[in-house]
């Protein structure tokens, strides 16, 4: 039994030991990202998964049977304009082609003429009709092919696009024109409809009506637009699309887009003017900036409250501007501009591998958004001026590689990074601008940047030099705040050179915290916690060895090992007391000399006691039976 005890308590030491070693292996592969506190700057937090942009396709659907149809849909639609507008044959007049299924509707093809079509001509063509309450109802989609034009100026009515499992309306510019408007009292209003049940359609599983610009021109002023679009950019509700040869251009002046796939799509425009509008409550992006989209200009432009970005400008699209634009409460960033090339190299698709220029925000705001309020990737000569960027839990972000961005009179405040300038920039420049909160106000992480003249408060590093700022210059700023430093240059790499002089650091107050001292040396030393654990091992095994050696010997039952017989009472002998007279005690008798005799002790009491002797019991077997 010994032995299975000792051998039982060995494997559970194994056991232990390898648990505790597994844990602080696993505690300290992880400890820089799981240690609370990783938002004061000493640790750099990688670039958020996102999800796909930079593809047209860039849908969602709630089950992938659902996105499987609506990306068929998408085929489908694609395949019907072109077989539609690669047609041979010439016809004189406006035609209709009956529905290609049963979840289809028919399609009218506007031809070129000499006055522009109107929403009385579609009335007069089958393709819409007039409804009891005076909004139109379009059954038929309908494309207004080559030079053909289709001007809808209706103010104060309602176009209603038929919407639903049996098919849904379409109205596509092919190389035409088209032209939407109400007035700024009484705008015109487009929307999805279901005609069975009476309302818009809310449901993009089986597809929903749109408004496309196909290589054409397509104004809208004044118009509200409403539960529009589904899976992809050019089906996504309103999108100006077109070709290299053929860019689609155009306007878009007060109107206002709700609760569509996208807000607004553009790929392969040019000149594009988007102005006092407003783009909410999308299933993506408010204003998704596609491929190949140059020129377009933004003014006082709202995107809020949409599923992803407020306005995204995406790789391949440059020479973007914007101005007084606000992007507020949206569930990733405000304001995302990507710049990176199409292709690293030499492609079959022939894709630019030179990074975007162009880009420039100027007197935006930017306001509550979940993610970074300004977030710049590899965009050359980006210029951020007077913009208000607040409430967002990183301010502006610009990450490399990139050359000669350019921040100036911005206002800035954030949760974690007030400014961020990272990953590979060169001759940045960081001037006249004003950080009021953050736990970092301004921070440079490999990259050379100039830092001049800014108005930074933050609570724990109004400037922080991380890595290799060769290059860098932090002058003539003013740094107030309580925390650990006003400048923080204690990660500089070895061989990195900056200029640090003339700042104002008169309205800091260092406030030394020796826990997160600790906890901030742990995290840029992540081997420290393993070394700790493997010491704690042995010592946590010899304190649990000691705990059980201290444990009393558990308790056996004491006859567990004798035979089966007679009770041990009837074979043991009886005892008996018996009883003595008590005991006279005599005086010691005298001392006499010499050497005491063995086994007597000198002045020893004699005490009385009972005496218990053994009593035999004997017990006589006979024929007649027993007798004791």
């Amino acid at each position: 039994m010994p032995d299975t005890t000792a051998r039982s308590r060995k494997r559970r030491l194994i056991a232990l030991v390898a648990v505790l070693v597994a844990a602080s292996s696993v505690t300290a592969a992880a400890w820089v990202g799981l240690l609370p506190g990783t938002s004061t700057g000493a640790v750099e937090p990688p670039a958020t998964a996102r999800p796909p942009a930079d593809s047209d396709a860039g849908g969602t659907a709630a089950t992938p049977e659902s996105g499987e149809r609506q990306a068929a849909l998408v085929e489908t639609e694609d395949e019907r304009l072109s077989a539609i507008t690669t047609d041979g044959s010439s016809r004189a007049g406006p035609y209709t082609i009956e529905p290609a299924g049963p979840d289809s509707l028919p399609t009218t093809v506007l031809t070129e003429r000499v006055r522009p079509y109107d929403l009385p001509a579609l009335g007069r063509l089958g393709a819409a009709e007039r409804q009891d309450d005076g909004s139109w109802l379009l059954a038929h989609s309908v494309i207004v092919a080559k030079d053909a034009e289709l001007r809808i100026e209706e103010p104060g009515v309602t176009l209603r696009l038929a919407s639903g499992p049996t098919g849904f309306a379409s109205i596509v510019a092919f190389k035409g024109k088209l032209e939407l408007a109400g007035d700024a009292e009484a705008p015109l209003t487009i929307t999805s409809w279901e005609p069975d049940g009476g309302a818009p359609d809310t449901d993009p599983g089986d597809g929903r009506a749109y408004v496309r610009a196909v290589g054409s021109e397509m104004d809208l002023t004044n118009v509200d637009l409403a539960e529009l679009g589904f899976w992809s950019g050019r089906t996504g509700g309103l999108a100006w699309t077109g070709s290299t040869s053929a860019p689609s251009t155009g306007t878009a002046t007060a109107i206002d887009v709700a609760g569509g796939h996208y807000g607004l799509f553009t790929s392969r425009t040019s000149d594009l003017s988007i102005s006092d509008s407003t783009l909410r409550d999308s299933e993506l992006d408010g204003l998704l900036v596609h491929r190949e989209t140059t020129g377009l200009v933004t003014r006082n432009v709202t995107s809020s409250a949409n599923g992803r970005d407020g306005i995204a400008v995406v790789r391949g699209a440059q020479g973007i501007t914007l101005t007084e634009s606000t992007a507020t409460g949206n569930a990733a960033d405000g304001i995302r501009i990507d710049g990176r090339p199409l292709a690293q190299e030499a492609n079959a698709g022939g894709s630019s591998t030179t990074r975007g220029t162009g880009y420039s925000v100027e007197r935006s705001t930017v306001n509550g958004n979940a993610g970074t309020g300004i977030l710049v990737v590899a965009a050359d000569g980006i210029a951020l001026t007077g913009n208000t960027v607040t409430g967002n839990t990183d301010g502006i972000v610009l990450r490399g590689p990139a050359v000669a961005p350019e921040l100036t009179a911005n206002t800035v405040d954030a949760t974690d990074f007030a400014i961020g300038v990272r990953s590979g920039i060169t001759g940045a420049r960081l001037r006249g601008n004003i950080v009021r909160g953050g736990t970092i106000g301004v921070q440079v992480s490999d990259s050379s940047v100039d830092v001049g003249a800014n108005d930074i408060t933050a609570s724990r590093y109004a400037v922080s030099l991380v890595g290799e700022v060769n290059g860098t210059s932090v002058t003539a700023n003013r740094l107030a705040g309580r925390g650990l430093a006003a400048l923080d240059d204690n990660r500089v790499a070895v061989t990195a050179v900056a200029s640090v002089v003339e700042n104002d650091v008169s309205g800091w107050v260092t406030e030394r915290d020796e826990v997160q001292d600790v906890i901030e040396y742990a995290k840029t030393h992540p081997l420290l916690w393993l070394w700790l654990l493997f010491l704690l091992v042995p010592l946590a095994a010899r304190i649990w060895v000691l705990r059980r050696r201290g444990r009393p010997t558990p308790h056996h039952h004491p006859y567990r090992n004798v035979a089966p017989g007679p009770p041990a009472a009837a074979r043991a002998p009886a005892v008996q007391p018996l009883t003595h007279r008590p005991v006279q005690h005599r005086p010691d008798p005298p001392v006499r000399c010499g050497p005491p005799r063995p086994g007597l002790r000198r002045s020893q009491p004699v005490e009385s006691a009972t005496t218990a002797l053994a009593q035999t019991r004997v017990t006589v077997v006979s024929g007649k039976g027993a007798a004791s």
